[in-house]
This record gives C-alpha cells, sequence and structure tokens, in this order.
C-alpha cells in the first residue's frame, strides 16, 4: 500500500528496475533499424504488462525501466510477466525490486530506497529478479518462492543487505520458426482479425461456437483490418470493422464527444482527434504521459499523473475541442489518473493522495476535494451522483454530486479497473477476477457478476449494449437485459479503452 509519510515529499513505496540483458552486442547484431524496432516492441510489453499490474513508469533510459508500485507482489508478477514475455522475442531482461520510503523531487524520486534497487540489478543475472530482504518479507504471503543470494555490500549505500532471487514456473517458449523481433508472445499470439457471433460463458471464459468473415456494408471487400497502436472503430449492428486509425505508441484511453474520437497515446504522448462521420485525424503532442481523458461541451480534459508533466507535478489539461492551442492548466499535485465529465463538475480522481475533486467546468478552477477509498482508479458521474471505484480497498463510492457527501459503500470481492453507467446500472470491470460486476444504482444492490476472463479493461455502455475492451485481445458486448455476451470480436493486440456515442463504437487496440 502507497502512503504519504509525515512530510508530503516522502511516500513509501516498492521500485523496480530493469534493463535488456547485452543491448550493445544486440544493437551491433541487428542494426539500428532492427534494433530500434525490438526495443519499440520491448517497450510495448513492459508498458502493458505495468498497467495491468498497476505500477507507475517513473523514467525510461534507453533500455531500462524505472518504476513504482504500491505492492511488493504486484512488482513481482509484473516483472515475472515481461521476462517471460519477451522470451519469444529472444531477448532477456534482469529486474531488482526494493521496498522504502522515496524523496519526491519535482518529476523525480531518489533516496536509499532508489539507490538499493539500482545497485541490486547490477547483481542480477540474464532472466534473474533479485529483490531484498524487505522485499521477501511483504511479499511472504503472497505465494512467492525465492532463493538466497547472499548478503552484499552496495557502494554508497549504509549496512549490508540480504538480496534474494524470486522463483516461478516460467512461461515454455514457443517451437522454432515462431521467435524473433516480429514475434509476438506466445500467450498472447492470435490471428490478425477474427469475429465470432454466438458466444457463451462457460466456466469463466468465452468459447465461440459459431464464426463467420464479414464483409465491409455494402462494398464487397474485406473489412478494414485492425492493427496494433490503432483506435478502430466498430459496427455495432455487425460486428464489422468501419475504420483503423494509427493511434500513436500504446493508446490507452478513449471517449467520443462532439463528433470526435479523442485517444491518448502514452508512449509518445500525443493527444489524437478522430472525426467520427470520416476526416483526416489531427493530433496535439502533450508535455508527459497522459493518464485519463474526458470530453464534452466543446472541451478536452485530460489528466497527468505522478511526476508526469514538464512542470514535474501532476495536473488536468484543459483543451478546446475547436482550437487545441487554446489550453488552461490546473494543478493538482502528483497522482491525478481518472476523470469524467457531467453533472455541472469535471471529476478527479487521485490514487496517490486517495481524494476526489471538483472543478467547475466553466472557470475551471478546483471547487472541492474529500478524501475517498485506498486507491481510486476509475470514477463516473450521473443519477446525481459521482462513482469512485478503489483498487486496494476493492470498493465503490457513491458520493453526492452537489455536497460531495459519501452516500454509500459498496464492497467488491476483486479489485475494481474501470465502471460505466448505463440502464440503471453501474458496470464494474475487475482485470484481476476476470469479470464485470453490475449495481443496481437505485438499490446500490448486485445484481450479477458476469464472469468473462480476457482480462477485462475498460467498459463504455451504449444505447442498446455495452461494451467492455480486454486485456488478452477481444472487444465483447454485454446484452443489458440478459446479461450475456452476444458477440465477441477478437483484437490483433490488448484493448486497453473503448468509448459508445449513438452507432459509433470505438475501442484501442496496443502492440
Amino acid at each position: 500500500m502507497l502512503h504519504r509519510g509525515e512530510n508530503s515529499q516522502r511516500l513509501l513505496t516498492t521500485v523496480l528496475f530493469t534493463d535488456i540483458v547485452g543491448s550493445t552486442e544486440r544493437a551491433a547484431a541487428l542494426g539500428d533499424r532492427r534494433w530500434k524496432d525490438l526495443v519499440a516492441r520491448h517497450h510495448a510489453i513492459v508498458r502493458r504488462e505495468l498497467r495491468r499490474f498497476h505500477g507507475r513508469e517513473l523514467d525510461t533510459a534507453g533500455d531500462g525501466f524505472f518504476a513504482s508500485f504500491d505492492r511488493p507482489a504486484q512488482a513481482i508478477e509484473c516483472a515475472t510477466a515481461v521476462i517471460d514475455d519477451l522470451r519469444p522475442l529472444d531477448l532477456q531482461i534482469r529486474a531488482a525490486i526494493h521496498m522504502g520510503e522515496v524523496e519526491v523531487m519535482g518529476d523525480k524520486v531518489g533516496g536509499i530506497t532508489v539507490h538499493v534497487a539500482s545497485r541490486a540489478l547490477a547483481l542480477a543475472a540474464p532472466g534473474e529478479i533479485l529483490v531484498t530482504r524487505t522485499v521477501r518479507e511483504v511479499a511472504a504471503g503472497a505465494d512467492v518462492t525465492f532463493s538466497d543470494r547472499g548478503v552484499h555490500e552496495f557502494k554508497g549505500v549504509p549496512e549490508e543487505w540480504d538480496i534474494y532471487a524470486v522463483e516461478w514456473q516460467r512461461r515454455a517458449v514457443p517451437v522454432a520458426g515462431t521467435t524473433g523481433p516480429g514475434a509476438e508472445p506466445a500467450a498472447r499470439r492470435r490471428p490478425r482479425w477474427r469475429t465470432v457471433v454466438g458466444a457463451a460463458v462457460l466456466g469463466g471464459a468465452l468459447t465461440a461456437v459459431a464464426a463467420s468473415a464479414l464483409l465491409a456494408p455494402g462494398t464487397g471487400t474485406p473489412p478494414p483490418v485492425p492493427q496494433p497502436d490503432s483506435a478502430v472503430s466498430i459496427d455495432p449492428a455487425t460486428g464489422g470493422v468501419a475504420a483503423v486509425v494509427p493511434a500513436g505508441d500504446t493508446p490507452t484511453g478513449i471517449t467520443i464527444a462532439d463528433d470526435t474520437a479523442w485517444v491518448l497515446s502514452q508512449g509518445d504522448k500525443v493527444l489524437t482527434g478522430i472525426p467520427v462521420a470520416g476526416g483526416s485525424p489531427r493530433t496535439v503532442g502533450l508535455s508527459g504521459p497522459p493518464t485519463g481523458i474526458a470530453a464534452g461541451d466543446g472541451s478536452v480534459w485530460i489528466t497527468f499523473g505522478y511526476g508526469a508533466t514538464d512542470q514535474g507535478s501532476g495536473m488536468v489539461l484543459w483543451l478546446s475541442a475547436a482550437n487545441p492551442k487554446q489550453s488552461d492548466r490546473i494543478p493538482t499535485g502528483n497522482g491525478v489518473n481518472a476523470i469524467a465529465l457531467g453533472e455541472g463538475g469535471v471529476w478527479v480522481t487521485n490514487g496517490v493522495a486517495n481524494t476526489l475533486t471538483k472543478i467547475d467546468p466553466v472557470t475551471r478552477s478546483e471547487v472541492k476535494t474529500v478524501a475517498v477509498g485506498d486507491k481510486p482508479v476509475a470514477v463516473a458521474v450521473g443519477e446525481g451522483s459521482v462513482w469512485v471505484a478503489n483498487d486496494l480497498s476493492r470498493t465503490i463510492w457513491r458520493l453526492d454530486t452537489a455536497t460531495l457527501g459519501k452516500g454509500s459503500e459498496i464492497s467488491l470481492r476483486d479489485s475494481p479497473t474501470a465502471i460505466a453507467l448505463g440502464f440503471g446500472r453501474l458496470w464494474v470491470t475487475s482485470s484481476v477476477g476476470g469479470t464485470v460486476v453490475v449495481i443496481d444504482v437505485s438499490t446500490n444492490g448486485l445484481v450479477e457478476t458476469i464472469p468473462l476472463g480476457l482480462e477485462p479493461r475498460g467498459i463504455a455502455a451504449g444505447p442498446d449494449a455495452v461494451w467492455v475492451a480486454c486485456g488478452r485481445g477481444a472487444l465483447v458486448r454485454i446484452d443489458p437485459v440478459s446479461r450475456t455476451t452476444s458477440r465477441m470480436i477478437e483484437l490483433p493486440g490488448p484493448a486497453e479503452g473503448v468509448a459508445v456515442s449513438g452507432t459509433d463504437v470505438w475501442v484501442t487496440v496496443q502492440r
């Protein structure tokens, strides 16, 4: 769990360092272009697993990553997943993890904790994850096995340090002919495009019972083919692909307003505006990796979280939809992530401070900030309430939009990932549980838990269906009345965000 210390500039957290083994030699053997492509695949995989295990990218230097987590077990699971995912690419990394207080200095973090993790990284063998005794003791209940790597002294760091290696069952490497710089991790490789209809839920997983190839409506020609790092428009009536638009490196959040689909790209820090009726997209460069987006009434609102802006502090950025050069910044402090617009306010959560802030959309100034649950990750507004999903406390908080007073708290079995309002229900995804939980907004009572598997992430409610973007490369349609899945559209990469407006359904697809 992430805590603020007595000094607001010191945080208790878990830090992870990684770097690619033998990068200089590989670069020389592959050549600049092929090496650049391979590093881009590496970065995409690391960032995907950081999001999956709720890590925060703090820095990227060439072929290494520096990230933080609220819990050591999350960092360990992230590192093991990255190592396994990279093996089909014939690429190895080493990793090191330590837990302790860090000092926040603008957009940087430092202190003994960072130095210890960095020094431990130098001891790691290829494909090895090293941790300190602190991590081993805190993660002891997380069903993780460790082997002793001895006691070490680190230059410039006091005391001696007990170091341990993480042991885990490593994923099998694909058969010959499926590896190389362009190959996908075996567990995630799938056909480039297929639409499955009549899907049924069996034992918590979607099973295809029928399949058909689709043609572009009225053309007799194959539809556009979804690509990684793109925004894909889906015809909700047929499940066919209407459009595929490149959306930068690692597209994440997406929203639709003013006849435009607005897409965030975390990797190359770009906002892309796509006219939903057709036309040329436009892009806007951003000052740091964005964490959330909302749009409406001629405005686009973007959050920049923990140490993620050129000003060295979290903020909310306002842009004019008609002229994005017109902008305004609302400072918020590090940690802002999810954002929603409606009911007379802009609603922003902070996953570090554990707060919800209301911003006046006209004056673009803070109205009020209140405490919410432990690590809020998603927010929705409607039905006279603001709904906040809290990851670590596994709760949904319902607050009054006028007073921000807490009306109710709903406990969940699994940590929530995203939420959406529609059809008199609150729809809650859980990547960890592989489920969509349905809550009646009139009673705050649980209606049903829908088992999906597929690592559900983003969710949006449209006029006649609920759509779920899944990390295992799928977009799922849920009938809001029967609460069954009626269609699964398979995608060539992890689906992160989904947005619906009228007859338009858009989903972001990552590499």
